[in-house]
């Protein structure tokens, strides 16, 4: 397998080195971390300083393993590296010099994108969690529940249907329901609301890998806190499956806060538990959750395990399950 060394390149401002790829190259005007193959007998080390002087005209110093990564049938050395001077462009269409936490905005080869996203998100200190759906497996029964009372109202619906409704909003979706049926929204949603908790509180289910990945961001002193619209009993819910005491906070129904994507609910969640912005993540399976995160200037994950919302454009990242949020919090080394 083809080996190559790519380069972490930091300045003395704490920016970081990207380069564009040029036209007629694989991967052609996407952004990389520069660097080059290894020939044989070669160093990962050597390789990156003799490739960044042939390709850029650039010396490096303090050349160090950070990680490797496989990508396109080819292995790819990370190294960090620090430079002072400009880069001179031969092969490249352009360069820019990058502060970490603005990796998210530039759209990279394969091989370097979770490597670049792992070093936005470096600096997290706090996750604001959104609770249906994505601490808690609550769509599947919520989904039953919907169908079902659909069709005691003369509507029949698919699972699929019923989702895609319900991955606005719960109110959204009796509102759809209402028209076509002689009931109220508000007596839907409360009915919708008794028949899932009747039968959620007796069996809670945490989505695959949250537990895990609560404990190992605990563990690297990130706290999390959950800003929801659900009532406190999201409390109790997560106490039944062992979490609780991993968080560090609630937002909830009683705090009387507008309902997301209004940014007010995730303002208040830092304002009560004096959080800086630029510390934290919002990380939500609907868009409201990440609008209502960057509204307050909190950058977002969507976790979309369907692809429902691929061009939705208030997240950083986005993950289609737990394990990819995982891989970009939870990176095996430090810069």
């Amino acid at each position: 397998m083809m080996r190559v060394s790519a380069g972490i390149v930091r300045y003395p401002d704490g920016r970081i080195l990207i380069c564009r790829r040029g036209e007629g190259r694989k991967n052609a005007h996407l952004w990389e971390f520069p660097g080059g193959k290894q020939e044989a007998g070669e160093s990962p080390e050597d390789a990156l300083r003799r490739e960044l002087l042939e390709e850029l005209s650039l010396p490096i110093a303090d050349v160090s393993p950070l990680c490797r990564r496989e990508a396109q049938g080819i292995a790819f050395d990370f190294l960090t590296a620090t430079a002072t001077r400009a880069p001179v462009l031969t092969e490249h269409e352009g360069y820019a010099l990058v502060h970490p936490a603005e990796m998210t905005k530039y759209v990279f080869c394969p091989a370097d994108e979770v490597v670049a996203r792992q070093i936005a998100f470096a600096n997290v200190r706090a996750c604001l969690w959104d609770f249906d759906g994505t601490l808690m497996d609550t769509y599947p029964l919520l989904t039953e529940v919907f169908v079902r009372i659909a069709a005691e109202n003369g509507v029949r619906l698919t699972a699929e249907n019923a989702l895609s409704l319900l991955k606005g909003t719960l109110r959204d979706a009796c509102a759809a329901l209402s028209a076509l049926t002689d009931v109220s929204v508000d007596e839907l949603l409360k009915e919708c609301r008794a028949a899932e908790a009747e039968r959620l509180l007796d069996a809670p289910k945490l989505l695959c890998g949250i537990p895990e990945l609560l404990l190992a961001l605990c563990e690297r002193g990130v706290r999390h806190y959950v800003v929801t619209h659900r009532d406190l009993r999201c409390r109790d819910m997560l106490a039944q499956c062992g979490v609780l005491p991993l968080i560090s906070g609630f937002l909830t129904h009683e705090d009387g806060y507008p309902r997301k994507p209004a940014p007010e609910m995730v303002q208040g969640c830092l304002q009560r538990y004096a959080l800086a912005a630029d510390d934290c993540i919002m990380i939500g399976d609907r868009p409201l959750d990440t609008r209502a995160g960057k509204a307050a200037g909190v950058r977002g994950i969507l976790l979309d395990a369907d692809g429902r919302f691929a061009g939705e454009k208030s997240c950083e990242a986005r993950a289609e399950n737990v394990a990819e949020i995982a891989e970009m919090l939870l990176p095996d080394w430090c810069l």
